[in-house]
């Protein structure tokens, strides 16, 4: 694995620690994708959800808009969060693998 991030950090110029951190938020947003949507159809509808105007759409409900749209925010904002976060503690946790700079 430490191999595979070093080949990386040779290639492109990206850390090791920014490579883990981005797989560890790609990993809580697949995740948590499962928990809060059920799945592909589920996320669909919440978009759908989300998409709907008021004045044009019938099947319209303010809560049900509100809700999928919080939704969509929570999952973005812990996936993102997950990976800012292992940014920041990975270094504390294993400082044989990712020495402070």
């Amino acid at each position: 694995m430490i191999d595979l991030l070093n080949w990386l950090h040779s290639v492109t110029g990206i850390s090791p620690l920014a490579c883990l951190a981005v797989g560890i938020g790609l990993l809580v947003a697949i995740l948590y994708f499962k928990i809060i949507f059920g799945g592909f159809a589920g996320f669909r509808q919440d978009i759908g959800n989300n998409a709907k105007i008021p004045l044009m759409h019938r099947d319209y409900d303010y809560v049900e808009s509100k809700w999928s749209r919080y939704k969509i925010l929570i999952w973005i904002l812990l996936s993102i969060g997950s990976g800012i976060l292992a940014y920041h503690q990975l270094p504390g946790w294993c400082p044989g693998l990712f020495p402070r700079a």
